[in-house]
């Protein structure tokens, strides 16, 4: 499992097809042949990658936010996010 550390850069993938429809934004990756459906805070996020930010960054937004714990944040942060690395929809430097 991957582990993200506070300075690592984020940023979406530029390759990846996406639009609004119906509160939901849809990503379609051309060379995978796949397509995801992103809602709520998973949205969010996508929109937040749109311009490099640093993980520690992302999660600071996301306690603003959103009613949570920082412990809880993170820990749901690094879930969601190496997801979409090994879906090859997120970049990281």
């Amino acid at each position: 499992m991957r582990r993200f550390n506070a300075g690592d850069k984020l940023i979406r993938n530029s390759e990846i097809l996406s639009t609004e429809l119906d509160q939901e934004t849809i990503l379609m990756s051309i060379d995978a042949g796949a397509y995801y459906g992103l809602a709520g805070t998973a949205q969010w996020i996508w929109e937040k990658l749109e311009s490099p930010i640093t993980y520690s960054s992302l999660v600071d937004a996301l306690l603003k936010e959103y009613d949570t714990t920082p412990e809880a944040c993170a820990a749901d942060l690094q879930g969601f996010l190496e997801g979409m690395e090994r879906e090859g929809l997120l970049h990281v430097e």
